[in-house]
């Protein structure tokens, strides 16, 4: 909601309210309600929580209040163009609750009568990008940056995006970022299993980028790179579809942007303990609040340490976080937020390439077991490091014109060596062949992205205008040893402890990325009509660097330039229930390094994506929910996959499309119950093979660990009165049908590809507000979530014979939380 200038009327009634409330103000409010900026409100009678959530969001205001106060109570209607305070009087009338304020501004909410107890707060602060405080209270996230780098509704934006929030992944106690979007359609994020080492993606089939506040992360080449730590985010985007207009270098299938935790105007402390399977050992703080009287400084510390074991036998899974970020706002117009964040993971990796047979199928021998290593315990090692440092920074010039700048430098060395299974010995015996590598790699991104936006009119159309310039730099340096290893039986375990045979140097090579784009993007209003126009142009310039390796003595040097223009439009008519249909169009464009030279494949050719999508969204005013619907068709040109003959290569293949429908639902239905379902139906196709030997076939194949169809559910209900107020459950389904793990054909069984999938696990909560028995408790939260319930036992996927994936088995963990 942009900015309106003062407005100095205000009606007997709303008077009438504020002279009532007045002995509850102190003197910060005592100056008359019509001094106040005033917004539009349009909130039909609904919850009293649901309207303080609204007038929070659409008034940038903090609105500090006890749950228990608001639990129950409904609010009228409140409309009109008021400030604040006149707003949140109409909404407050008939509850018995007057508003406060602290010498800071922030809105407090007391009962009427004298001596009430004081039952802790909740924040609301319509400040954030994502609605923080929506994203800390429900499962609805109402506003987002991902898909239009400005703050607007998810309704209003013609493309379709899920947001993840905070109580989401508190709520189902989420470990990573692939298991914070298992409820989420058109994205798959487990085909490699239980995976320490990496998180890979697939949206609408392709594999995304992951961005952290709108800027590039080092998740590198094959997600060898760094891994996110749930904790310490607020929320996670996933924005689907091309969006190389706002972003450059990006795939078509969409991208995930990660939002960081902010430093919060009010205070806020929370210490979190968790205990489970694998002998999981984790302490999490997250403190944050205003560092001075006038909030010109405010913070925010998260941090957690973790010692851990894994589903596979003597791997450890250990991480230390560090999060520290200060905000300062000089005036109302200006804000600085420097963020940094250090992660330390060491251990082993569950990446273990187990073969097909004994595990997807039936052996002689037996069934290998998922808790298998098929490593070496004294060999294997896995060691990363991330480190981020950077700032957000924010210039309103007048009405019109606010500035940006994000920046942001980041870095990560991981080391990880480990043995692995490739394949039995022979077809008569049990015995497991191993191989081994060696890999260090240091990946680093420089990214600065400079905004400009203005807010205006012309005639009766209402502009939101954003203009850029952005830069980045990727460095990769990358060094892997390949070798041989003594065999091992993975069904009794014997030879886990083997011996390293000869090695080779199978890469080595270091790889620069500049890439510079200039975009523009207008968001257009007339009446119901929305508009959204933006066009962008690439220029990207890379540097191969390749030293002498096991295949080629020589240095090679290859230079790279690509440029490229792309551009988006959609159109929405969003109708005064909140239901808006819209149609729109992308492009997508990414510069591809190859980490590999061969003689057929020395350079490698940018991918090109187009997509052209239609969707319903409904967002009913007032209501804690958001339904959407979308069909789309979606096309890819010099696709990559991984080479059937060596999956530590890439090779690029011919174009591949993708069309599918994605459905999603959120929604709080009642104080008590809050629910979220999703189903995906994505019909892939290689349509142009890319292969040079009839050894292979892959036109007319689906696109690897992409599933047909993807459905889940969950429910949450929670009890807020009687002898079980305060106790709650939760009980969620997922299913995931089939999928291939390579889209290539082969007359050899060692390559051709392998169908997976037809699996639904269950997830299950019980949760309890300790603060219930007794005012001593307040603020005392526990939970334990089991995540693959039944412990169902099954292969995600396979790539090859010789490299399948088990699915995490039941992880149980236990879950003990104080706020004040």
């Amino acid at each position: 909601m942009s900015r309106r200038s003062p407005r100095f009327a205000v009606s007997p009634l709303c008077l009438a309210l504020l002279l009532a409330g007045a002995p509850l103000f102190t003197s910060s409010v005592s100056v008359a309600a019509e001094t106040q900026a005033t917004y539009s409100f349009n909130l039909p009678a609904a919850p009293l929580a649901t309207t303080l959530g609204r007038i929070a969001q659409l008034s940038g205001r903090e609105i500090v209040y006890a749950p228990d106060l608001v639990s129950g109570r409904q609010a009228p209607a409140v409309q009109g163009e008021l400030s604040t305070e006149v707003a949140l009087a109409r909404a407050l009338e008939g509850s018995g609750l007057a508003l406060q304020s602290t010498d800071g501004g922030v809105l407090t909410l007391k009962p009427l009568p004298v001596g009430a107890l004081n039952l802790g707060d909740v924040n609301i602060n319509g400040r954030s990008q994502t609605d923080a405080g929506d994203s800390n209270q429900t499962y609805v996230a109402k506003r987002s940056r991902g898909a239009t780098k400005t703050d607007t509704p998810l309704v209003e934006v013609p493309q379709s995006i899920s947001v993840v929030t905070r109580k989401q992944m508190d709520d189902q106690a989420v470990q990573g970022v692939s298991e914070a979007i298992r409820y989420t359609p058109g994205v798959y994020g487990e085909f490699t299993g239980a995976n320490n080492t990496r998180e890979q993606f697939r949206i609408r089939g392709f594999s995304p980028y992951v961005f952290q506040d709108g800027l590039m992360l080092p998740y590198g080449e094959s997600g060898q790179g760094s891994v996110a730590e749930p904790y310490g985010l607020q929320s996670i985007e996933v924005v689907r579809g091309p969006s190389s207009m706002l972003y450059g270098q990006s795939r078509p299938g969409g991208l995930i942007n990660l939002t960081s935790k902010m430093p919060t105007e009010t205070p806020l402390h929370q210490v979190q303990v968790q205990g489970g399977s694998h002998d999981l050992k984790q302490l999490g703080f997250d403190f944050g609040g205003p560092l001075d009287a006038q909030n010109t400084l405010s913070y925010r510390l998260t941090g957690l340490v973790k010692d851990s074991g894994t589903q596979v036998d003597h791997v450890d899974n250990n991480r230390q976080f560090i999060a520290p970020a200060l905000t300062w706002r000089p005036d109302d117009d200006t804000t600085l937020t420097v963020l940094a964040q250090y992660q330390r993971d060491w251990g082993g990796t569950t990446e273990q390439y187990y073969p097909a047979s004994g595990t997807l199928h039936a052996s002689p021998w037996g069934h290998i077991s998922s808790h298998t290593l098929l490593g070496d315990p004294d060999f294997d090692k896995l060691r990363r490091e991330t480190f981020q440092l950077g700032y957000l920074f924010e210039h309103r010039l007048n009405d019109t014109w606010t500035l940006r700048q994000n920046l942001r430098w980041s870095k990560v060395n991981v080391e990880n060596r480990s043995a692995y299974g490739n394949g039995y010995v022979s077809a008569t015996s049990p015995l497991l062949a191993r191989a081994t590598s060696d890999i260090k790699r240091n990946l680093q991104i420089f990214n600065v992205d400079n905004q400009a936006q203005a807010n205006f009119n012309t005639g009766a159309l209402e502009h939101t205008l954003l203009m850029g310039i952005d830069y980045r730099r990727t460095g990769l340096l990358n060094t892997a040893v390949n070798g041989t290893f003594t065999s091992m039986n993975p069904y009794t375990g014997a030879g886990t402890d083997g011996t390293q045979g000869t090695t080779r140097v199978g890469r080595d090579l270091y790889q620069t990325l500049k890439q510079t784009g200039i975009y523009f993007q207008d968001q257009i209003k007339l009446d119901h009509w929305i508009v959204t126009l933006g066009g962008r142009y690439d220029r990207a310039d890379a540097d191969s660097h390749f030293r002498p390796d096991g295949s080629n003595p020589t240095d090679r040097y290859i230079p790279q330039d690509d440029d490229k223009g792309t551009w988006r439009g959609g159109l929405g008519y969003l109708f005064d229930n909140g239901l808006m249909p819209y149609f729109s169009y992308s492009q997508s464009f990414d510069p591809m390094l190859n980490t590999s030279v061969s003689a057929t494949t020395p350079i490698f050719k940018p991918t090109e994506g187009e997509q052209y999508e239609a969707g319903i969204k409904y967002q009913p005013p007032g209501q804690d929910s958001f339904i959407t619907a979308s069909v789309y068709d979606l096309k890819q040109k010099n696709l990559t996959t991984p080479d059937p003959l060596n999956i530590n290569n890439t090779v690029q293949i011919g174009e591949a499309r993708s069309r599918g429908l994605e459905l999603e639902g959120k929604a709080v239905l009642n104080d008590n119950l809050s629910w979220l379902a999703s189903y995906t139906y994505t019909d892939s196709e290689v349509t142009k093979s890319g292969y040079l030997t009839s050894l292979y076939r892959d036109k007319g194949n689906e696109l690897p660990f992409t599933p047909r169809h993807q459905a889940s559910t969950w429910f949450d209900y929670t009890v807020h009165d009687g002898v079980l107020d305060g106790f709650g459950l939760g009980l969620g389904a997922r299913y995931t049908g089939t999928l291939w793990g390579s889209s290539v054909s082969s007359t050899s069984a060692t390559v051709n590809r392998i169908k997976t999938g037809n699996i639904t696990v269950f997830d299950g909560a019980v949760h309890y507000d300790l603060g219930k028995l007794s005012q001593g408790l307040r603020g005392t939260r526990v939970a334990v979530n089991a995540s693959n319930l039944f412990d169902k036992d099954y292969v995600t996927a396979c790539t090859n014979a010789s490299a399948c994936y088990f699915g995490p088995r039941r992880n149980v963990i236990a879950t003990l939380t104080y706020d004040w």
